[in-house]
């Protein structure tokens, strides 16, 4: 336990428990048992139903092409471009991410085309003054790394990796989505899904590969664009990639990864049972209640057990019952998922709502909530919670 910090957990002890349920919690819709949430008009990249025609499928495999260019007036780096690739992947980091997270019902493959193309333009043809991509520009730059290389099967392997040298002028690395119809066009059909890898990427870790290639499935950005600020903390990589190591149960359940056994949708009554954590393969790992409906809610809070965030001095912490609302009418950007934090703290190291979770004793009882919370125990495989709607 040298490298983890579990605030108030060893203080408290442990014990055995068992779970429990008191009165009946509502099975809405079958089979997932919790319902679609009403997006409100917002179809884009929303806390709602994936919209199946801008994304990816979740489940099953994703077959991606990395490639890599460069520009006249940034030239890339002498040597192979394996090195490269593999600090992007984290030497097969990225790839073990979706199948652990999402309990090896998905698969990302990668298939890489080594060397440097030329792009036709200078860097600085492709961005604007803020470095940064319009949706006609990243197509621009993708339908002119497409096209050099004519032997790629989009057909086959319809996400795109671009893997550009380093320069200011791309600096970030953005998610290209296209409808059908406004997709670069190749000799094997459009390319409607695309990750640009910016300046950014050759410092940041395999967590940016792993969040870009979360938005093709349809997850939106969690972090707030304007005024900017990771309003989820580090409890989501949709939010901090710098701290964030997985997603929030909510985010499994969108898509398709989290069991129907272990989730459970309390719309009436009260509920008791011990929260097991996330990656695990068994029990009751996310509680979900209705704030705005039962049958069809555009809103609701969820519960489970918080994972750990990654410090930027290499070490973790995360214990204890994390709380939050999603929001499906909220747009991507402006924060669709808000902590419900028992600390509001912030720490260079581990980042904004760090102490966020509910520990052993706690009690939530905030009026303007739709159900009351009470942490009983920290047992040997979760917490104890008792939660009990209004």
């Amino acid at each position: 336990m040298s490298k983890i910090t579990r605030r108030n957990a060893l203080a408290l002890g442990f014990s055995t428990c068992i779970q429990v349920t008191t009165g009946r919690p509502s099975r809405a819709t079958a089979p997932d048992r919790i319902p679609d949430l009403d997006r409100m008009g917002n179809s884009y990249l929303s806390e709602g139903t994936t919209d199946a025609s801008l994304s990816l499928q979740s489940v099953g495999s994703i077959k991606a092409l990395m490639v890599f260019v460069d520009f006249a007036d940034a030239p890339g780096a002498f040597g192979s471009t394996e090195g490269v690739a593999d600090h992007l992947t984290g030497n097969g980091k990225a790839e073990s991410w979706f199948r652990d997270q999402s309990h090896g019902r998905l698969s990302l493959e990668i298939y890489r085309i080594s060397g440097w193309r030329r792009m036709p333009k200078p860097s600085t043809s492709y961005t604007g003054s803020d470095k940064r991509f319009t949706f006609q520009q990243h197509k621009a730059y993708i339908t002119d790394a497409a096209a050099l290389f004519p032997e790629l099967d989009f057909r086959t392997h319809p996400l795109l990796f671009v893997v550009g040298a380093k320069t200011d002028a791309i600096a970030i690395s953005p998610t290209f989505i296209a409808p059908q119809a406004n997709a670069p066009v190749t000799l094997t059909g459009p390319v409607r899904w695309g990750v640009t890898f910016g300046k950014d990427s050759y410092t940041n870790n395999h967590i940016n590969m792993c969040h870009e290639v979360c938005h093709t499935l349809g997850l939106p950005d969690l972090y707030h664009f304007a005024p900017f600020g990771f309003t989820t903390g580090a409890w989501d990589i949709m939010c901090d990639i710098f701290r964030g190591t997985s997603l929030i149960g909510w985010h499994r359940h969108k898509l398709g990864w989290l069991a129907d056994e272990r989730k459970v949708y309390l719309a009436r009554g009260q509920f008791e049972a011990v929260l097991t954590p996330l990656p695990g393969r068994t029990g009751t790992s996310m509680i979900v209640a209705p704030a705005d409906g039962t049958l069809n809610p555009s809103k609701v809070y969820a519960l489970e057990l918080a994972q750990p965030i990654q410090g930027r001095d290499g070490t973790t912490t995360g214990d204890g019952v994390l709380v939050y609302s999603v929001d499906a009418s909220v747009p991507t950007g402006k924060s669709p998922v808000r902590i419900v934090p028992a600390k509001t703290t912030t720490s260079p190291i581990y980042g904004e709502l760090f102490e966020a979770p509910f520990s052993s004793g706690s009690t939530l009882d905030d009026p303007t909530l739709p159900f009351s919370l009470s942490i009983k125990a920290k047992c040997t495989d979760g917490y104890a919670v008792a939660l009990k709607m209004r």
